[in-house]
């Protein structure tokens, strides 16, 4: 009865005894991995093969879930398999009582994910290509249309001037949103790792602060530092990175503020880490949004962007093993918040 319902699932399942030998394996074990039953069954699982499966963290994970009735989902393995070559796998165990024999057990299901991560790769890579190669022509056309507009082809008229003007504006947010698109698509393309170095978040934030005044100065707007605390902020991460996101969040700040308002920074020391707010006096977010604006390409009712700045902003700062997360009160503003280990 238990070796038919084994049988039954598509996917390779195995069933391991208190020692991590194999006491049954479905068919599709055998066919996926093309090994026959007199090869494994009996065999500790870290003797399959050439040892493929005898990973340190694999073995950890294994041995605790007898004694302690732990369990874990999706745990990938990636490797060369002898009989089937280069395979990515999943992994999900679970405690489970062999009635027939009155024993506990371990049931390993294994999901071949190759194909879908080749898959996922070649897209990621196709969508590079495909933004870099948008990014030049925007470039040149923006270049063309600023030899125009001053004149340096002759003169136009005012109306002329006019158009010319909206279109050369209309190039810079094309030439924005492909930028975001080429970021984004780096991220999605190789694993995120930031190369971290001690620096003062204090000092950065008010570079940025400089940099994003003359906008807000366009619209009014008061835009300032306010330090909680006398420590002076060192963290240790990737500067270009987290600068990215202060400069993100600044800017978002500035466009949803409306004239006369106020954008403040805050930054504060929490012991391990360090907070960074950054509250705005703007429209504010409809609370049906909230749970969705980092993730990719998700625009709010009243969002003007590409929908991958704050998904960008996420992932670098999960990255550094932080978390942002945002608060906001239709019509009243929107706080973002980020926090960094030191």
């Amino acid at each position: 009865m238990f070796e038919d319902i084994v049988e039954t699932v598509r996917e390779p399942l195995i069933v391991l005894d208190p020692d991590l030998r194999i006491v049954s394996a479905n068919r599709s074990f055998y066919n996926s991995f093309k090994v026959t039953s007199e090869e494994t069954i009996g065999k500790l699982i870290y003797d399959l093969g050439n040892r493929q499966w005898d990973i340190p963290r694999l073995r950890t994970l294994l041995e605790e879930i007898l004694p302690k009735n732990n369990k874990f989902d999706d745990y990938e393995v990636e490797h060369i398999f002898s009989n089937i070559g280069h395979k990515i796998m999943l992994l999900n165990a679970r405690r489970i009582t062999h009635k027939e024999i009155g024993s506990q057990m371990i049931l390993l299901a294994i999901e071949d994910i190759t194909k879908f991560r080749k898959l996922e790769r070649e897209r990621k890579n196709i969508l590079s290509m495909f933004a870099h190669d948008m990014k030049n022509p925007a470039l040149i056309s923006e270049g063309f249309l600023s030899r125009l507009i001053l004149g340096k082809t002759g003169a136009l008229t005012e109306e002329q001037q006019d158009y010319l003007k909206i279109i050369h504006s209309e190039l810079n947010k094309l030439s924005q949103l492909i930028s975001d698109f080429l970021q984004f698509s780096r991220f999605e393309a190789i694993e995120y790792k930031p190369v971290p170095a001690p620096f003062n978040l204090e000092e950065e934030i008010r570079k940025n602060i400089e940099a994003e005044k003359v906008e807000a100065e366009k619209k009014k707007i008061i835009i300032g530092l306010e330090h909680l605390d006398i420590i002076t902020p060192i963290v240790n991460a990737d500067a270009a990175m987290v600068n990215r996101v202060i400069r993100n969040l600044l800017v978002n700040a500035i466009k949803y503020t409306d004239p006369g308002g106020s954008v403040t920074i805050k930054i504060s020391d929490r012991g391990n880490e360090i907070l960074v707010s950054v509250k705005d006096t703007g429209i504010g977010i409809l609370g049906k949004h909230l749970p969705y604006i980092f993730d990719t390409f998700y625009r709010a009712g009243n969002s003007k962007g590409s929908g991958l700045g704050l998904s960008i902003a996420r992932t670098i700062i999960e990255g550094h093993g932080g978390r942002i997360w945002a608060e906001s009160i239709p019509a009243n503003g929107s706080t973002f918040s980020f926090t960094l280990p030191k």
